[in-house]
């Protein structure tokens, strides 16, 4: 019986024996295969999750293409600067480090310790250093304080052609203007650069140095601007807008011809070097982005659409009422009261009453069809990005008033550019013609990868169309509002503009504030230069004629002389003969002197009378007499 039993102990004993050894062979069997599995089956993903544990990954802006004017001027380029960084953990004490770099950088203390109480491996003290500061702080040796050459922003002409350009944020991401409408251009592609660290996050390799040999630049631009040109604009646009004490104004230079921007001015002026100084009504591209009312800019294509429906011609008559006519509960003024006029002399002396007569001839539909097809009430489609569509009430919301006033410039609001657009078609024969200001885009390789030709989007007006009207706006000039825009030698077309401001609080318009304006184009029988000027709310004067006017013939005057367009021979013997009258015989002297005239006076004191009368072209040497008398 005992040895029965001893027998099946035994034989329990061998089973669990036997299972423990199976269990454990399995066991190993299993940690071997564990083991070969992460050492070779899975080795780089686990290598690769240790790497990222012990390395941080950070990406480093590129050198970003230039931006160049027409004659490959860089206006916006970009330089080698030293950033500077902390590895916080390094950092042994962080009360000597603020110390010592504090002031050398322009930043507090406060500052500087709470980066050194940062979690992460890396973080930025300051970017795009001066290098001669940069390299002061290097050779103090602090511990924790790294270096990285990194790509910065510079615009070298500050803040010409300002907000046009735009400018970039400190990661060199393109934010306003240019520098964001061609980001994808000009960007290029960043280094991606990785810093490895221990165990506690300390910093055992720095490779930010390298991040310059691994980045691509960006592409270059070249623009249609020419900054010699752009330098005569804003100049003349500042001076004028000084001296009538102004709110802001712009000013938009394009060739008719071609469509293509050769200066564009916001004064304001913004300079992208220091972008966080400015606000952001200042950093606003006012040509492209600012509607405002045109006043009677408008008139020239009223005029040019009554002509090209034969709906009338230049000699056509309309009575101005003397200056006051009341349609319904609204009463419209002329500055100057008139009795009958022709079409060209309600364009001469800029009549409301006679402009809406001739918006009733056309009607409705014919105005709002035909202003539509200048371009106003949508975009032009320029390579600029925020521009404004202006507004134009649809075809069913116009009332007879707004027939009226919409035909003097009222009551409807446009854009520089659309201006600018529409004119250019007058002087070119007829041709909307599509602006533009990127001429040509290359890669870092020389390769072109755009290049852009002027381009035709639709004939608007006749050829003989567009003649009558130039002959028009070159009597504004010579005869009527835009005496101020008259450059000697030069045929020169422009219309003034001057309208009151809508006031959006109480949907009226303001009682003294005015958008001043001047539009025109030069030679006339050429036109290689259109011209658009806006000032708004001038506190000296508020006519266009007084404000915008002499601003568009500094601009024009200078454009015309630096591109080397002569001057018209006949013309440039022909003068208009001033008004002399209530004039002392020593400035009549004067002036004739400089005009290389004679002149015989009868009598003494102040001149009364004179011939030939003011107004009358005459030729130097001409013979002109002056009746004095005393004033009593």
């Amino acid at each position: 019986m005992h040895r029965k039993n001893r027998m099946r102990d035994s034989e329990k004993q061998k089973r669990k024996f036997y299972i423990a050894s199976v269990f454990i062979t399995g066991l190993f069997v299993l940690l071997g295969y564990r083991s070969f599995e992460l050492q070779v089956l899975q080795s780089e993903k686990f290598s690769a999750g240790a790497k990222k544990q012990h390395s941080r990954v950070y990406r480093m802006p590129p050198v970003r293409g230039t931006l160049f004017d027409r004659n490959k001027k860089p206006l916006a380029t970009s330089v080698w600067a030293t950033s500077i960084y902390l590895n916080p953990k390094e950092v042994k004490n962080p009360d000597k480090l603020a110390r010592t770099i504090s002031k050398p950088l322009g930043l507090s203390r406060n500052k500087l310790i709470s980066l050194t109480r940062s979690d992460k491996p890396f973080v930025w003290i300051k970017r795009g250093e001066d290098p001669v500061t940069a390299k002061k702080i290097e050779a103090m040796g602090l511990s924790g304080v790294g270096f990285a050459e990194e790509p910065k922003r510079i615009y070298p002409n500050g803040s010409l052609l300002g907000q046009t350009i735009g400018f970039t944020n400190i990661d060199l991401k393109g934010v306003e203007g240019l520098e964001y409408g061609f980001e994808k251009m000009l960007a290029g592609k960043p280094a991606t650069v990785r810093i490895r660290t221990d165990g506690r996050g300390n910093s055992i390799s720095d490779v930010l140095l390298n991040a310059k040999e691994q980045s691509t630049k960006g592409s270059d631009v070249l623009l249609t601007v020419d900054s010699n040109i752009q330098h005569m604009t804003e100049t003349a646009l500042e001076k004028g807008i000084k001296e009538m004490k102004a709110d802001r104004g712009a000013a938009l230079l394009m060739n008719p011809q071609t469509g293509e921007i050769l200066s564009m001015a916001s004064y304001p002026f913004f300079n992208p070097n220091r972008f966080g100084e400015f606000s952001q009504k200042t950093r606003k591209n006012l040509p492209v982005w600012m509607s405002f009312e045109p006043g009677s800019t408008l008139k020239v294509f009223l005029a040019a659409t009554l002509l090209e429906e034969k709906m009338g011609d230049e000699n056509t008559e309309y009575d101005c009422e003397n200056g006051k006519k009341r349609i319904g509960p609204k009463v419209i003024k002329d500055v100057h009261g008139h009795g009958i006029l022709t079409v060209s002399e309600t364009i001469t002396y800029s009549s409301n009453i006679c402009a809406w007569k001739m918006g009733e001839t056309l009607g409705k539909k014919k105005l709002h069809d035909s202003l539509r097809n200048f371009g106003f009430g949508e975009t032009v489609g320029v390579d600029l990005p925020g521009e404004a569509t202006g507004r134009m009430q649809s075809l069913r919301d116009w009332g007879d008033i707004e027939l009226a006033t919409i035909s003097f410039g009222q009551g409807i609001s446009v854009t520089a550019i659309q201006l600018a657009t529409a004119l250019s078609s007058i002087g070119n024969g007829g041709y909307l013609m599509k602006p533009y200001i990127v001429k040509k885009i290359v890669s870092p390789e020389g390769k072109v990868l755009m290049e852009r030709s002027p381009e035709s989007v639709k004939r608007v007006i006749s050829y003989d169309t567009a003649s009558k009207v130039t002959r028009i706006l070159e009597q504004v000039v010579e005869n009527g509002t835009g005496k101020n825009a008259s450059i000697p030698g030069y045929r020169v077309a422009g219309k003034t503009g001057t309208a009151q401001m809508p006031n959006p609080q109480t949907g009226t318009y303001y009682e003294n504030r005015y958008l001043s304006s001047f539009i025109g184009f030069a030679p006339a029988d050429d036109p290689r230069l259109a011209l658009v000027v806006i000032v708004e709310n001038p506190r000296e004067h508020n006519y266009g004629g007084v404000v915008a006017a002499p601003i568009f013939k500094s601009i024009t005057e200078k454009v015309l002389f630096y591109m080397q367009i002569p001057p018209d021979k006949e013309k440039l013997e022909k003068m208009v003969m001033p008004d002399m009258v209530n004039k002392s015989a020593r400035a009549v002297m004067k002036w004739a002197e400089k005009e290389e005239v004679s002149v015989r006076f009868i009598g003494n004191g102040y001149v009364v009378s004179q011939h030939p009368p003011s107004g009358k072209k005459i030729r130097r040497g001409t013979d002109c007499t002056f009746i004095l008398k005393q004033n009593i």
